[in-house]
């Protein structure tokens, strides 16, 4: 890992306008090859680890399903899923999403120590449609959690990249009708006449993101965001996403640390549950 960096006042400027800071080159090619061996490892051992990994395969089709790794089959993996929560048992994961070189810098745009609440592993683009973090997962204090996209392998117009709404996260959260951010599919439709309304006043275009291999985006949980489609379906996107709670917002936790600025929630793996319903359960717990 290189040195340390701290943010500029003008990287915090554009943090406070945009919502969002893209670090280029932020990770070597070293660090992004030994996340994307690792992975290779986990999918050639799967039969050997049991209930060790949790994860989502088929994602965004009919077959979307939550399973182990090791029950999944080869043919998974040349589909979009999502490899869930690999920092809590991998040291490289952890190193890479909140250890020195990066937690100073999400303990200054949080105002508070970082904590890992999930971390989720792509091979290809998401294709998930736009939305706010806090429809999944809202922090206990408003505006205290954020997240990381790490690109493990150059994109392109081709392979899904991620797109988003610079300057979306100033937009008044939109509250479901119990009152919190924490979306209510049935009401759904509300919500984009809402959000819909809000970008075109504020004049707000989508912009798509077009990184290398290393670079590492940071955006607000109220930054509007989602993946483009897959236009060549043979095409890979790699790449590490991570959200981050504070430790002042459950001060119950006494996180393992990664480094002095930053730790992670110490917890159960993702439960493999086996209903008609897994779909909507799933984007009602974590997207």
């Amino acid at each position: 890992m290189n040195k340390a960096m701290k943010l500029t006042a003008e990287q915090l400027e554009f943090w406070n306008d945009n919502g969002y800071l893209l670090l280029k080159n932020f990770y070597s090619s070293q660090d992004i090859e030994n996340i994307n061996a690792l992975v290779d490892r986990l999918w050639k051992k799967r039969s050997k680890i049991a209930s060790k990994h949790v994860i989502d395969i088929f994602v965004e089709t009919a077959n979307e399903r939550r399973v182990y790794l090791a029950d999944a089959p080869s043919s998974a993996r040349r589909k979009p899923y999502k490899l869930n929560d690999l920092y809590l048992s991998e040291p490289e994961i952890r190193e890479l999403i909140v250890g020195e070189k990066v937690a100073p810098i999400l303990r200054e745009l949080l105002e508070g120590f970082p904590m890992v609440c999930n971390s989720l592993n792509f091979e290809f683009g998401s294709q998930q449609e736009f939305h706010f973090d806090t429809f999944y997962m809202p922090s206990p204090t408003p505006n205290k959690m954020i997240a990381s996209w790490i690109a493990l392998e150059d994109t392109s117009s081709q392979n899904g990249p991620l797109q988003y709404y610079p300057g979306s996260h100033k937009i008044p959260p939109y509250l479901f009708s119990h009152g919190t951010t924490h979306a209510v599919p049935q009401e759904m439709p509300q919500f984009d006449q809402y959000i819909n309304s809000e970008l075109e006043k504020r004049n707000l275009k989508p912009e798509v993101l077009i990184a290398n291999k290393g670079d590492l985006l940071i955006w607000h949980s109220q930054l509007f965001h989602g993946g483009s489609p897959i236009l060549d379906k043979r095409k890979t996107r790699k790449s590490l996403v991570t959200h981050y709670f504070t430790n002042e917002d459950f001060p119950e936790l006494d996180p393992p640390k990664v480094c002095q600025d930053g730790g992670y929630m110490d917890r159960d793996t993702q439960a493999v549950v086996h209903q008609p319903k897994f779909k909507n359960w799933l984007q009602r717990t974590f997207g």
